[in-house]
């Protein structure tokens, strides 16, 4: 699971981020809301220790308040992993950056597990870890 698939078509992941930085362009999540599967959850923290457990409609709301609040930004994925598991299941990786031109102005750090379902690509879980500090020098 390179950065194409077979066909040379645009990974899914890839696809996804595209999602991200159509919706902070429009200020309208729904591109992002595209990839959610109908059993979506996840969990939400700011430090390992506490994370609150969230779904679909929460995460809808949240991306809704993201792209609205930070509109103009663009969202980058920086050290992504890609690991199958199986035909139709995968988990990813990454860091997930929000950018005003060249300055950071979010960090996040996500697992993600993706299914594919009819012919797509569907975030079912995920667990992440938002404002974390600066990497390392």
């Amino acid at each position: 699971m390179g950065n194409t698939m077979a066909g040379g078509t645009t990974h899914f992941h890839d696809r996804y981020i595209d999602a991200w930085n159509e919706a902070m362009s429009t200020g309208r999540s729904a591109p992002i809301e595209e990839f959610l599967s109908p059993e979506y959850h996840g969990w939400l923290g700011q430090e390992a220790a506490a994370t609150a457990p969230f779904d679909a409609a929460t995460a809808r709301e949240g991306f809704a308040g993201t792209v609205a609040d930070m509109q103009g930004c663009s969202v980058h994925a920086d050290f992504r992993t890609v690991t199958p598991r199986g035909r139709d299941e995968a988990v990813v990786f990454y860091e997930m950056t929000y950018r005003s031109g060249a300055e950071i102005t979010g960090r996040a750090l996500l697992l993600e597990s993706w299914r594919l379902t009819d012919g797509a690509w569907r975030l079912c879980r995920d667990f992440t870890e938002v404002n974390v500090g600066q990497p390392a020098a």
